[in-house]
């Protein structure tokens, strides 16, 4: 796994993924963990999670050389917290099947 330098907004970390992609979805899991409380079952009706949007830029930058540099990748916000949405859906289905099968 590499090093990555990811920044967006007043948010900036450095983490070990297999990928810039990876590391994207880590800076919006970040922020969201933080807005969204955890819940034991899914509410579409209570869902805050597009607040988290407005705590990142619109793009995620991201760079295996260190923060604030002109060769960053760059990657949309909106696709990362698509992606990351998806997996946190995904884990709560497999979550609920196992709880299912007890």
């Amino acid at each position: 796994m590499a090093k990555f330098y990811v920044q967006s907004g007043s948010i900036r970390g450095i983490v070990d993924c297999y990928d810039s992609e990876c590391a994207a979805v880590w800076v919006v899991n970040r922020v969201m963990t933080r807005i969204v409380p955890v819940q034991d079952e899914y509410d579409d009706s209570n869902d805050q999670s597009d607040v988290g949007m407005f705590a990142l830029d619109d793009e995620i930058s991201i760079s295996e050389r260190g923060f604030d540099r002109d060769d960053s990748e760059l990657i949309d916000t909106h696709l990362a917290f698509i992606q990351w949405h998806q997996m946190k859906r995904a884990i709560e289905l497999l979550e609920k099947q196992m709880n299912d099968m007890d």
